[in-house]
């Protein structure tokens, strides 16, 4: 009976320090307010800062983070894990936040039911890497999409127009020429069979080319002939349609943000033209973004380049440099007098000895001289600096028409190294000529302002520059940082799904999966009457169907945390009247997929199809746009939800177990438990 009594004095001691753990109720409360960020309609939030009295708009989950008080030891855990998945994917935190949420609600739920702590976190963890590996079902090869144009809506045309995918499979070659597009009435008014195949995906693992053998057979039509690839073709067509089918898809909402991310990476092509879109067609280190206020959001472009803000009395200088090449010194580091690299450790014990007083008191002024005098000799017309530069050299320079650009990032000063062979140099007395490159040119900015005492936007290229800025301009100044922050988003989405070469099936698709994959792990639980009472004695076989009984629990726990976010995720994007009918939706839709022999091709054909009319509302050509996630973003959020929580968990269990708490914050706990309601 010693195991039986452990076994019991753990469960009594998780139901009765359930109250003393403040830490999963503290991350219960912080990650409440992040509800309305899920999905493409996104409800805005203003912050109020009362030190400064200004209000910021904002829908992102890692803004707001920056405002909320997490001077306690659980906020500062919350924010370093969400600080450290925002540092290596940009995307994905809004899932984290809710995810840490709504797991430490399910952890409170077992812990009311006295489930001890080491199986909660066991069984949580062993469910969550059981379902990422079944997730495999599900990824989708970048290529596939690629090669599969978006759903069409309009009845009068099947084909696009407007792309040019040629598709190879043996000796069959395939083409949808602009100029080839046909209309359903020349079929009879119907849509054959290999046409739905090659426009909607049916599986993450089906091969298209197989696909396209059955549009082979169409060959003798004139409208599927096998036209030989014209040679004036120009490759990065290809490139460029395949590459809006992948913007579109991940846009989830924010529609202008990523045609900027798209007319960046097209820009990119130029230069590196690519049959196909590979990994490095967008590198998002070589977008930089300048903001224009008080312009409308229609004067939003894309340049080749770096575009920033000067000052106004450069106006004149760049104007008298149009047109003309200028030779650029790259600085990384600051333009000061007493600006030291890093790492450089300047001797306490050294005294400064003069005969000449009037030399030490002019060193200042001598500084500057000698400064400008380098410049000069050197014929350096334009200076990039990474920091801050000494304002009287400014000035100096100015009436010298030299242009000096601080603050520059070091991607930029990157750009122009590799581009001029400009060699980045540290000070000023290491400037030789290897250091000065050449041909680069000035122009102001067209919609910079031009108003009086403003700054104004210059243009700043060279041939063969690998640097891309996207300009952002907005009249509502509290909504210029939510552009910023869409923009970045929709960047790295971009960036990640190249990366990763594969992307999941979006609209909830990947959660309701996964809940799916949990009844599954619930349903291969040994039962209690299947114990046979001569292969165990009556202990073991009472502590093995509680660990059964336990071990089903924890996973339903653990499941209401997706079917919360799959409910939300769906009640945003306004396909239902409140939470409850998401969720019997939700419960419909596992019944279905459960009776289904293939759970990945229910989730392919019957689930995504009817995301897909969901999401109609936010387009504005009336195409059915594919709905797509990022693979790895979104599995390491997971991760670090779960992870996180945990770590509270064992916290709370060491630390905090049996303490006093104020009547107030057992109030607040109680209730965020009690509003929890098990599914």
């Amino acid at each position: 009976m010693h195991i039986r009594n452990e076994f019991e004095h753990a469960a009594i001691m998780s139901t009765m320090n359930l109250r003393s753990h403040l830490g999963l109720i503290e991350l219960c409360n912080f990650s409440s307010s992040v509800k309305t960020f899920l999905g493409p309609q996104k409800s805005y939030k203003f912050i109020y800062d009362p030190d400064t009295q200004e209000s910021s708009l904002t829908c992102s989950a890692f803004r707001l983070l920056e405002s909320l008080d997490l001077s306690g030891a659980v906020g500062q855990l919350l924010n370093e894990t969400i600080q450290a998945h925002h540092k290596a994917y940009k995307t994905g935190t809004t899932t984290l936040f809710f995810l840490i949420g709504e797991w430490s609600k399910a952890v409170l739920e077992c812990l009311h039911h006295g489930v001890p702590i080491s199986l909660i976190v066991s069984v949580m963890v062993e469910g969550l890497n059981s379902c990422i590996e079944s997730l495999k079902a599900l990824h989708i090869p970048l290529h596939n999409v690629l090669a599969t144009k978006q759903i069409s809506s309009h009845r009068t045309s099947v084909l696009d127009g407007r792309r040019d995918i040629i598709y190879n499979h043996g000796n069959h070659h395939i083409s949808s020429s602009r100029s080839d597009s046909f209309d359903i009435k020349c079929l009879g008014g119907r849509i054959p069979n290999a046409v739905k195949n090659v426009d909607i995906i049916q599986s993450s693992r089906g091969n298209i080319s197989s696909n396209l053998c059955q549009m082979s057979k169409l060959s003798h039509s004139r409208h599927f002939s096998s036209p030989k690839v014209s040679n004036f073709q120009d490759p990065s067509q290809t490139s460029c349609h395949s590459l809006e089918n992948v913007t579109k898809s991940l846009s989830h909402g924010n529609c202008e943000a990523m045609e900027l991310v798209k007319k960046a990476a097209i820009l990119m092509l130029e230069n590196t033209p690519e049959i196909f879109v590979t990994k490095d067609l967008f590198k998002v280190s070589y977008v930089n973004i300048c903001i224009l206020r008080g312009l409308s959001e229609l004067n939003s472009s894309a340049t080749f380049g770096y575009v920033t803000l000067v000052r106004p009395e450069y106006a004149t200088i760049v104007q008298k440099f149009e047109g003309k090449p200028l030779r650029v010194l790259l600085l990384d580091g600051e333009l000061t007098e007493k600006y030291r690299h890093l790492g450089f450790n300047m001797a306490t014990n050294l005294k400064l000895v003069s005969k000449c007083a009037d030399h030490v008191n002019s060193s200042k002024e001598s500084w500057i001289d000698k400064a400008c005098q380098k410049i000069v000799q050197a014929n350096i017309n334009l200076i990039l600096v990474r920091d801050d530069a000494c304002p009287q050299l400014i000035m100096q320079c100015i009436h010298r028409n030299i242009l000096i650009i601080t603050h520059v990032k070091p991607n930029v000063l990157q750009a122009f190294s590799d581009c001029t062979g400009a060699e980045p140099v540290t000070y000023l007395t290491q400037v030789r000529n290897h250091s000065i490159g050449c041909e680069v040119f000035a122009k102001i900015f067209p919609q910079g302002s031009s108003e009086p005492n403003q700054a104004i936007a210059v243009n700043l290229h060279a041939h063969g520059i690998n640097l891309v800025t996207v300009v952002l301009s907005c009249r509502l100044f509290p909504k210029m940082k939510v552009m910023e922050d869409q923009f970045w988003t929709c960047s790295y989405k971009l960036y990640n799904a190249l990366l990763d070469q594969k992307v999941f099936p979006g609209g909830g698709a990947v959660e309701l999966f996964c809940l799916n994959h949990l009844q599954k792990l619930e349903k291969t639980l040994v039962p209690t009457s299947s114990i046979s009472r001569g292969s165990l004695s009556c202990t073991s076989s009472w502590l093995s169907s509680s660990v059964v009984y336990y071990q089903s629990f924890v996973y339903k726990c653990f499941a209401n945390g997706w079917i919360k976010y799959l409910s939300t995720l769906l009640f945003n994007m306004g396909e239902y009247s409140s939470e409850l009918q998401a969720m019997t939706i939700i419960q419909n839709e596992l019944k279905n997929i459960s009776a289904c022999s293939s759970p990945s091709s229910y989730v392919f054909n019957e689930y995504f199809k009817k995301v897909l009319k969901g999401e109609r509302e936010f387009l504005t050509d009336h195409r059915l746009v594919t709905v797509y996630d990022n693979v790895i973003p979104k599995v390491e959020a997971w991760r670090s939800a779960l992870h996180l929580v945990h770590i509270v968990l064992q916290t709370d269990a060491e630390i905090i177990t049996g303490s006093k708490v104020s009547t107030n914050r057992v109030t607040t706990g109680q209730s965020v438990i009690d509003d929890y309601q098990f599914l």
